[in-house]
């Protein structure tokens, strides 16, 4: 199959989304199925759909091979970027498609934030320990949960809305903001009693809530 795609198409398909929770969280991954193929999805965008299957017409803007390494796992993948959806029905994650996906699965996030390896140090000279008095010994004091005030709590959340807040009853994120900003906003916004509408491609607050948003 050759994965290169000069330039973007459309095409329809079914894509399986599934939600992991990994150490940084939870993050979403894809599964994009097509008449061409099937292709693994990790775009940022995905971070604020629910675990699913989507049905409707996608923009492929690159087909590509990614190696990846989870753990003592290593193996490649066909990915596909996509640059624009439409969806026109979706459903919730059934048993089957979300077999597709069982293999291990790395976290995007870690690798967009993954460093270049630096070369190992030399090993220091081993020397030896001088013991330390119990009477000086000092324990460490645990890190106590702190409830922010309303106060606080809005300042948060006006800076990690910035232009959209004060947020209205239709909120719409960016899809190019970092991968962890969009996971921040859309955990806080199921906080505040908002749904994501896939065929609208934006979050609706629900008439249940009676979060008051100044």
């Amino acid at each position: 199959m050759n994965t290169s795609s000069p330039s973007p198409f459309i095409i329809n398909g079914k894509l399986v989304i599934k939600t992991i929770n990994g150490r940084n969280g939870a993050f979403n991954v894809g599964l994009l199925e097509t008449s061409i193929g099937s292709f693994s999805v990790k775009d940022r965008e995905l971070e604020q759909y629910t675990a699913g299957v989507y049905q409707g017409q996608f923009v492929i803007g690159r087909i590509f091979m990614h190696a990846w390494s989870y753990g003592a796992n290593s193996g490649t993948e066909i990915r596909a970027r996509l640059d624009e959806m439409t969806i026109e029905t979706n459903c919730a994650l059934n048993p089957g498609d979300e077999q597709k996906m069982l293999p291990p699965v790395s976290d995007p996030l870690d690798e967009e934030s993954r460093p270049p390896e630096p070369p190992a140090p030399d090993l220091p000279v081993p020397v030896a320990e001088t013991p330390v008095p119990a009477a000086k010994q000092v324990r460490s004091k645990r890190t106590q949960f702190t409830v922010p005030t309303p106060a606080e709590q809005e300042q948060e959340d006006r800076s990690l809305f910035g232009a959209l807040w004060p947020l209205g009853d239709i909120v719409k994120l960016d899809s190019a903001a970092p991968r962890q900003v969009l996971r921040r906003q859309t955990a806080r916004l199921g906080l505040l009693g908002y749904e994501f509408c896939a065929q609208e491609q934006h979050f609706v607050k629900t008439a249940a809530s009676g979060t008051v948003l100044h």
